[in-house]
């Protein structure tokens, strides 16, 4: 999460727009599992499989074009829509296309965060922050997802629907900023 707080406070400067970008991916990969994973920051080269979910990745040649589109559809819709939907959208998706052999899951909740801090504009305040809470809930992540894949995949890919995923990260977010509040009144919660 060092990077990724970085990376917020960086593209917080006003004279350093953001644009999501597969780089910024892949550095965001490369420090969640470095040291773990021999291929850290580089995009998987075979089929993956996925515990706890019934999602099948795609093939490992449509992971980069997939990426591309992602990091498109966040872009273009950066002023259009929440910063939850797109925090929603960039933590399913990059779960969804699981662009790498590990550390997908980390890789997504600090992209989502990412997102979500730059386009509220805040190094949002407080503990547990939301990809913490996310690790210890772990449960309601794994069905937003469920529900977020369910919903594209009746849709025929056509409908993104990330309700549930943008419910859960306003609770989280709410969770993550009462922390300051309960500080500044004595509490040490």
């Amino acid at each position: 999460m060092d990077l990724c707080r970085d990376m917020v406070r960086s593209y917080l400067a006003p004279e350093r727009p953001f644009s999501l970008r597969p780089s910024i991916i892949k550095a965001l990969h490369q420090a969640a599992v470095e040291g773990i994973e021999p291929d850290a920051g580089r995009y998987r080269r075979g089929a993956v499989g996925m515990t706890k979910s019934k999602h099948v990745p795609p093939p490992a040649h449509l992971v980069a074009e997939l990426v591309e589109g992602m990091c498109d559809y966040v872009n273009a819709n950066w002023h259009e829509t929440t910063a939850f939907h797109l925090a929603a959208y960039v933590m399913w998706r990059v779960n969804w296309i699981h662009a790498f052999t590990e550390g997908n899951g980390r890789t997504s909740r600090a992209v989502s965060y990412l997102v979500l801090s730059v386009r509220t504009g805040y190094e949002l305040p407080g503990h547990p922050m939301i990809p913490q809470q996310i690790e210890r809930s772990r449960r309601a992540y794994f069905e937003a997802l469920e529900a977020a894949d369910a919903a594209w995949a009746d849709s025929g890919g056509e409908a993104v629907d990330v309700a549930k995923m943008e419910s859960l990260l306003k609770g989280m977010l709410a969770q993550q900023l009462l922390s300051v509040i309960d500080r500044a009144g004595g509490s040490t919660r």
